[in-house]
C-alpha cells in the first residue's frame, strides 16, 4: 500500500465499514506515537458515526493538548489488503489547519502487523 510523503508527514488511507456503508478516508498522517487511530468527527459524519449514549468518551493527549473523542467499533476496518472486524477507532475533532483526517495510530498498525518500507514508501501486513 502505497504512503505519501507530504509536508514531512507519512499520509496513507483507510476504508471503514459502518452499518452496511463503506468509506474510503484519506489524508490519514501514520503516527506511531499515537497509541489510538483517531478518525476526524467531519469525515465520518456522511456515514452516519455520531456520538450516541453508550459510546465510551476516551481523552486524546498530544501538542495541541487534551481533546475528549468517542470510541466506536466499526464492522470492518481495510488497511491495504488486511482486513479487521469488529474494530474500535476513536473519533474526534481535529485542528482545521492540520488539514488532515485523523491519525492512524498503533492499535491498527499493530494489529494489522504492519512493516513501513520508507524508502520506498510503501507499507504492507505482515501477517499470513
Amino acid at each position: 500500500m502505497k504512503i505519501d510523503l507530504v509536508d514531512g508527514l507519512l499520509q496513507t488511507s483507510i476504508t471503514i465499514n459502518y452499518k452496511g456503508q463503506a468509506l474510503t478516508i484519506d489524508k490519514l498522517v501514520i503516527d506511531t506515537g499515537a497509541s489510538h487511530t483517531l478518525l476526524s468527527a467531519d469525515a465520518v459524519a456522511d456515514i452516519g458515526v455520531y456520538f450516541e449514549t453508550g459510546d465510551e468518551i476516551v481523552s486524546a493527549f498530544g501538542i495541541g493538548g487534551e481533546e475528549s473523542c468517542f470510541r466506536k467499533e466499526f464492522d470492518a476496518v481495510m488497511l491495504g489488503d488486511f482486513q479487521i472486524e469488529n474494530f474500535k477507532l476513536d473519533v474526534g475533532a481535529l485542528h482545521e489547519k492540520l488539514e488532515i483526517n485523523g491519525l492512524l495510530g498503533l492499535d491498527l498498525l499493530m494489529a494489522a502487523n504492519v512493516v513501513l518500507d520508507l524508502n520506498k514508501l510503501v507499507m504492507y501486513s505482515a501477517k499470513k
